[in-house]
Order: structure tokens, then C-alpha cells, then sequence
């Protein structure tokens, strides 16, 4: 070793790699400096997580290109196709009858073709199957269905699409933002996004909130600065996919204690996304809240309703040098999310520099 230091002691250092070093010293010292934030989104299958990210993704990024726009609208025929043959079987085994005397073939028409291009990742909406869609819900037993029926849960998106069905089938159907938002794929892996605001770089992680995928979030627990746990408030009255026997209310209480009192997070911001509020607004209406929360004594109202909730998920707290930050959010709604994102943002930001002592 000193042999080869001594060799190079008298050669005389080329100035312009002099530059180059000096170029990369500045460009290490800038990585060290730049403040990384790890926020982390959890919670149950279909409450929200990915539609947050995506809005994150359109506020702070170019949103969504032609390209991508493009392979979505498959998707949206997926959702908007399994959705109906979801209905379909859920009226069956609750033995509703169909009122108009067609329906029933066009019923069974629908499903042949799901299960014939259900794998197909190119799935088109047919001029016959938009036709055979269209006088499906156009059935007043269906329409009953969709929206009276407590036993009966369809997912949000399939029911947006149904309700756009006439757009969405038209030959140069484009999705609009909406549509992307409303999209459903679900989640099996993690999915980064990264972003930079006030000259801190924010990593944001999207993981499968299915019981199967809750064991892959351990990896990334590490450094973890903010949680965001979303909840769907408008999901009180079904069940989880994988488990029929399971609330999916209790279930996200249940995972929300587990998650505030690990000991992963016992320095980490929580926060809480009570989300849908629009469609929760609607089927307190109908529904009552009584089916997840038997307990609830209260009057069956959005208000004294949504504030048992809150203070519910509160009380899994266990810690109580914690404060839970609590958003009731839309998170299809672009500009509300931006509120939100930013007070999230605004508080990471000073937790972490009081954590540093910088005031």
C-alpha cells in the first residue's frame, strides 16, 4: 500500500479531473443534505390507498399520459363488466326475481362473456354487450339491487361505471381523470412514488391491503416518518373479499390498532384518511350503522354517526403521547385532497425537524 501511494506522490494532478472531483464531492454532499420522508399508506383492501396516490401523482407530477390513459380504459371495461356479473350472482343467491321477462338471458349473456374474456387483457365493451349492460340496469329489481338491497355490496367504481355506461361505450372513449381515479386494480405488491416540495423529498409507499399482502409491508417499515391509514367509512355494510364472515368496518378498526400500537411506528406521525364521506353520507341513509357498530345508540344521522366512528379509531390509541391527525375525505376529489396532502405534508415536515431540534 505504501509503495503505491509513493508512485503517485510526485504526478501532478490533472486540473480538469481536479473539477470533475470537486463536481462529485458537491453532488455527494447535496445527496446527504436532501431530506428523504418516508410516508407509508395503509389499510384494508378498496379503501382509498391507491386512489391517494394517485392524486398525489397529479398534484405534484404531470398526472397521466395518452399512453397510460389508454391501457386504463381497459381496465375500467374490467371493472365495469365483473361489476355487472358481481350483481348478477349476488341477485341470484339472494333469489331476487328479474321484473322485465329479457332480463334474465341478458343476465347469463353477460356472464358468457365475462367468462370467456376475463383474462383478456385487452377486454372491449361490444356494441351487444353495452346493449345487453344498458336493459340489464335498466330493470327496476336491478336498480333495487344496487342500492336497497343490505346484503347485496357492489364495488363504488363498478357502480360509477354503470352509471356512465353511455360514455364509457361510446367507440373513441377516452377516461377522464374521474375515471382513472375511480379505476380499480388491486394492489399485490409496492408501488413508489416520489416526489419533492420546501427541498425535502418525499417517498410515498402503496401497499396490498388484502390479509394476504399485509405480511409484505414489514420490509418497509424501516425510517418510516408519517402512516397514512385509510379507511373506507362507506363499506360498513359488507363483508371482506376474502373472508365473508368478516366486517369490513371492524376489520379496519382491528388493523388500525394493530398498526398505531406497533412498535415499528411508536415515533411515527399517524394519520387518519376517514374516506368515501360522500358515499357514507348516502348510506346512512339506508343502511344503519348498527351492522358494523351494534353498540351505536346514537341518532342515525352522517354527523353523530361519522363522530362515533372517529372516536372509535381513536380509541385504539394506546399511546398517549400520540395524537391521531384525522381527515374526513373524498379521495376522488381532487382539490380537497390537496388540502389534505398539504396539512400532511406541513406536519411531517415539523415533527421531523422538532425530532432534529430545529424549530
Amino acid at each position: 500500500m505504501g509503495s503505491a501511494c509513493s508512485t503517485n506522490a510526485g504526478v501532478k494532478a490533472d486540473p480538469a479531473q481536479i473539477e470533475k472531483n470537486k463536481a462529485i464531492e458537491k453532488e455527494i454532499i447535496a445527496e446527504r443534505k436532501k431530506k428523504v420522508l418516508k410516508l407509508l399508506l395503509l389499510g384494508p383492501g378498496e379503501s382509498g390507498k391507491s386512489t391517494t396516490l394517485k392524486q398525489i401523482r397529479i398534484i405534484h407530477d404531470q398526472g397521466f399520459s395518452d399512453s397510460e390513459k389508454l391501457a386504463r380504459k381497459f381496465i375500467i371495461y374490467q371493472n365495469l363488466v365483473s361489476g355487472c356479473v358481481d350483481l348478477v350472482k349476488a341477485m341470484e343467491v339472494q333469489r331476487l326475481a328479474y321484473q322485465m321477462p329479457e332480463t334474465f338471458e341478458l343476465a347469463q349473456q353477460i356472464c358468457i362473456y365475462y367468462e370467456e374474456n376475463k383474462n383478456n387483457e385487452l377486454i372491449e365493451i361490444t356494441s351487444h354487450l353495452g346493449d345487453w349492460i344498458g336493459r340489464l340496469l335498466m330493470d327496476p329489481s336491478v336498480q333495487k339491487a344496487l342500492y336497497r338491497v343490505p346484503e347485496i355490496s357492489i364495488d363504488d367504481a363498478a357502480i360509477y361505471f354503470m352509471q356512465n355506461l353511455e360514455r364509457i361505450r361510446e367507440h373513441d372513449y377516452i377516461p377522464t381523470t374521474e375515471d382513472i381515479l375511480k379505476s380499480r386494480v388491486p394492489t399485490t405488491g409496492v408501488i413508489q412514488f416520489t416526489f419533492l416540495i420546501k427541498n425535502f423529498v418525499f417517498r410515498v409507499f402503496d401497499v396490498g391491503g388484502q390479509k394476504a399482502q399485509r405480511r409484505k409491508w414489514i420490509h418497509i417499515f424501516d425510517d418510516v416518518h408519517a402512516v397514512l391509514f385509510i379507511t373506507s367509512l362507506s363499506e360498513y355494510n359488507q363483508m371482506l373479499l376474502e373472508d365473508s364472515k368478516t366486517n369490513r368496518m371492524r376489520d379496519s378498526i382491528e388493523l388500525f390498532n394493530q398498526i398505531c400500537n406497533n412498535q415499528w411506528f411508536a415515533e411515527t406521525a399517524m394519520i387518519l384518511f376517514l374516506n368515501k364521506i360522500d358515499l357514507f353520507e348516502e348510506k346512512i341513509k339506508i343502511f344503519p350503522i348498527s351492522i358494523a357498530l351494534p353498540r351505536y345508540k346514537g341518532a342515525m344521522e352522517y354527523r353523530p354517526v361519522l363522530d362515533y366512528i372517529t372516536k372509535k379509531f381513536r380509541q385504539q390509541n394506546k399511546n398517549p403521547k400520540r395524537t391521531i391527525y384525522t381527515h374526513e375525505t373524498c379521495a376522488t376529489d381532487t382539490r380537497q385532497i390537496q388540502v389534505v396532502i398539504d396539512s400532511v405534508i406541513d406536519v411531517v415536515i415539523q415533527q421531523t425537524m422538532q425530532k432534529v431540534g430545529i424549530q
